[in-house]
């Protein structure tokens, strides 16, 4: 793996999103995290890196009832969004805000150079 692909798979384990964690790696487009988290030795780095945070030696299969994993905490809120009967509309928006944040979905498009021109066109009435 490159060294921009280990930086990347540092930042998107602290939590950033991949859009974050490929800006944050220096990759020129953050939308380039989509398709790193696409490819099988970034998940497969990441999946490692888990298991080193969870102190479970490799090949070894985690223990139940230690941390949850982050696809395992993904398929929660999944879950929690599509929701029940049950479930209230509240807990069910917020398991979406979540996993919005999570796949930058909020994320703001920033321009270079973005300006806003205000032109006043309006006619004035003389006296």
């Amino acid at each position: 793996m490159t060294k921009k692909e280990i930086l990347f798979c540092e930042g998107y384990a602290k939590g950033m999103t991949a859009q974050e964690a490929a800006k944050a790696a220096g990759y020129a487009k953050g939308s380039y995290g989509n398709k790193l988290m696409e490819k099988e030795k970034i998940r497969a780095f990441l999946t490692e890196m888990e298991r080193k945070a969870a102190g479970v030696p490799s090949g070894q299969k985690k223990q139940e009832g230690k941390i949850a994993p982050g696809d395992e905490i993904l398929a929660f809120l999944t879950e929690t969004m599509r929701g029940s009967e049950e479930t209230d509309i509240k807990t069910r928006m917020r398991a979406a805000e979540l996993l919005g944040r999570r796949n930058g979905a909020f994320a703001k498009e920033e321009t270079e150079n973005s300006q806003v021109i205000i032109i006043d066109d309006i006619g004035r009435e003389e006296d």
